[in-house]
């Protein structure tokens, strides 16, 4: 069986917009709400008639963009650099099935002539966002079978699988390709497929679309009375094979499946060499440093390479950003109808670490869960939690490198921790406005007697707060952000191939863990007392109780369950309550900001005055009743 590193990048809807048509046409669709929702919202506008207009045309022009966008992308992956395009592959009516661990993916499809085909593949996860995938079978089946496309998994497709019916199937899906082959300025090779979906026929229409495909430029109809309207992707796989004995093995879960999602069909046969990102943020001698000593002669490292290399030159082009879910398991989300909610942060499980640095790839890998799991969130929908979650992930990210400090290198200092600091900054500002016009504002409306008076500047509040989002969101979109996060990705992934610090290399886990929690419980519990503090001080003591926190989330695992159970929630009670003080502090500064009547003003100050003083009162009890954490040994 052939096998290849893979690697997807989505194209976000919105930036493909403002890429095709330019920035100003595509303003307006800036607004935080999802996609959907874009298309039944226009410009807040007195009018009824006015508002339905823009909804019109803000329908009108996502409809657009979506039916061109395939072709767009096409052309200007034909003018790059080192792009070779391949034999075309035919339109498709597709449907996958997936396991619910993601480890294998059935897809059963129809070509343009109505031939039926299926194709089962495997896949691990070698690090968040990139697979190690292996075709297990292709083969054709029986014409008559192609009418259960839309029923089931027919039974040859059971067959070959060895799967009961416990996979997950998407809709009917209508899928465009079309395939490149790139070569990197050093040689490396990767194949590049363009999947363009959308909704098809209801499975009894199944081979009249297939027939039809071929000749039409717009997908076909629905008829179903369960259609998935909302699918619609578009997105860039990459893939580069892995040549010769790998250092690394593919890991399997306990039924020796393979872990993570699973590969699409059509794996092509290429060279794969080191390659290297082509980001704005990155120079050749930074881009050199990701590079771990004695692991570049591994073949599945050299695929590893290749990948993130074609990916940083179609960034650095395209309106493209890295996923940790493809969009045909997307589709399968979205047919079982489970809405998109914030991520947050998962138990991670140590028991299989054998060193710190084990154990930092497994955090690292953790955190780029719950990043990932909230960008796209952020970019579309207006619930504050996905910009909450977003920012706890960045900031568990660098709690992360003040709990392993030797993994700090050269790539970490000059191109990720720049880009974090940016994104940080940005997310904090919305999150804090939305804590101000949601909680503290409110809040000091309510204890005033005159209530009615902070209408107007809760208004003004909340206009700033949607000005701030609106910042995040087109950041979100911006070749920056594509490059700081595929910088990340890399560098992770080349993390659990690299052998960590050679100092830390013997030193037990559970050591280095109390070595560490130790250090962050000294600081926090360091005389003087809360109440003794300036604000600023008591601030950066509360940033003490939230690296404990996160540290001890970290090393969960291998904590005893008193620590667990007792010592945490102690510490989450610490860091809410000292940041109530936190967010009065805020609310000050944004009031003053807001230039408000001096009655207001001075008001805000006396209350905020008092949240600080009780947040310091409080704080200080919940810190003497802390207990020690501990780590099992």
């Amino acid at each position: 069986m052939s096998a290849t590193v893979e690697l997807v990048l989505a194209i976000e809807a919105t930036a493909a917009s403002e890429w095709m048509t330019g920035a100003g046409s595509a303003a307006n669709e800036r607004s935080g709400v999802s996609r959907a929702g874009r298309a039944h919202s226009g410009k807040r506008a007195p009018a009824k008639a006015r508002r339905a207009s823009a909804s019109a045309s803000v329908a009108s022009r996502a409809a657009d963009v979506q039916a061109k966008l395939g072709a767009t992308i096409a052309d200007a992956m034909n003018r790059m650099p080192g792009m070779t395009e391949m034999p075309a592959i035919e339109s498709s009516i597709t449907r996958v099935f997936l396991e619910r661990n993601g480890s294998r993916r059935v897809m059963l499809s129809l070509d343009s002539g109505g031939a039926p085909h299926i194709a089962v593949a495997h896949s691990s996860e070698l690090s968040p966002g990139v697979r190690r995938c292996e075709m297990v079978r292709e083969a054709a089946f029986e014409a008559d079978s192609a009418r259960q496309l839309g029923d089931g998994l027919p039974s040859i497709a059971k067959d070959i699988a060895r799967k009961r019916d416990d996979l997950t199937p998407s809709p009917v899906l209508s899928i465009r390709r079309a395939a490149w082959r790139w070569s990197g300025p050093d040689g490396a090779l990767v194949d590049i497929e363009l999947r363009d979906a959308r909704a098809a026929a209801a499975p009894g229409e199944a081979e009249t679309s297939a027939e039809t495909t071929e000749s039409s430029t717009e997908p076909p109809p629905l008829s179903s009375h369960n259609r998935p309207e909302a699918i619609a992707f578009c997105e860039l796989r990459l893939a580069s094979r892995i040549v010769g004995p790998q250092v690394a093995p593919m890991a399997v879960d306990g039924d020796g499946g393979a872990l993570s999602l699973a590969a699409d069909l059509q794996l092509k046969d290429l060279d794969a060499r080191p390659g290297e990102p082509d980001s704005p943020n990155a120079s050749d001698a930074t881009a050199a440093a990701l590079e771990p000593p004695g692991t570049l002669h591994d073949p599945t490292v050299a695929a590893l390479q290749a990948v993130f290399a074609a990916a940083g030159a179609l960034a650095d082009t395209l309106p493209v950003f890295p996923t940790l879910v493809d969009g045909y398991a997307r589709a399968c989300i979205s047919a079982e109808s489970r809405a998109p909610t914030p991520a947050r942060a998962a138990r991670i499980e140590l028991s299989k670490a054998r060193s710190p640095h084990d154990a930092f790839v497994e955090v690292g890998s953790s955190i780029a869960r719950h990043w990932f799991g909230n960008d796209v969130g952020v970019r579309e929908r207006a619930d504050v939690e996905f910009v909450h979650q977003m920012r706890v992930a960045l900031r568990r990210l660098k709690t992360s490198m003040k709990t392993f400090p030797r993994w700090v290198d050269a790539t970490w200092e000059r191109v990720i921790a720049p880009d974090l600091d940016w994104l940080g900054a940005l997310l904090g500002q919305v999150r804090d406005l939305d804590v101000f016009t949601g909680s503290t504002l409110p809040a000091l409306a309510a204890a005033d007697v005159e209530t009615d008076a902070w209408a107007s500047l809760q208004t003004r509040a909340e206009a700033r707060r949607d000005d701030a989002r609106a910042q995040l969101q087109k950041a979100l979109l911006t070749r920056r952000y594509a490059a700081f996060s595929l910088a990340w990705l890399k560098w992770l992934a080349m993390q659990r191939f690299a052998p960590g610090p050679e100092a830390l290399a013997d030193k037990p886990l559970a050591a280095y863990a109390a070595k560490r929690v130790r250090k962050h419980y000294r600081r926090l519990t360091a005389k003087p007392e809360l109440s003794a503090l300036e604000a600023a001080e008591r601030h950066r003591r509360r940033i003490e109780a939230k690296r404990l926190r996160y540290t001890l989330e970290f090393f969960e695992s291998v904590s005893t369950r008193k620590t667990r159970r007792q010592v945490s929630k102690q510490l989450s009670r610490i860091q809410s309550v000292l940041g109530d003080g936190s967010d009065a502090i805020a609310a000050l500064r944004f009031l003053e900001a807001l230039d408000v009547p001096p009655y207001q003003h001075g008001f805000a100050r006396g209350w905020c005055e008092a949240v600080n003083r009780w947040s310091a009162v409080e704080g200080e009890r919940l810190l003497r009743e802390l207990r020690k954490p501990k780590i099992v040994r």
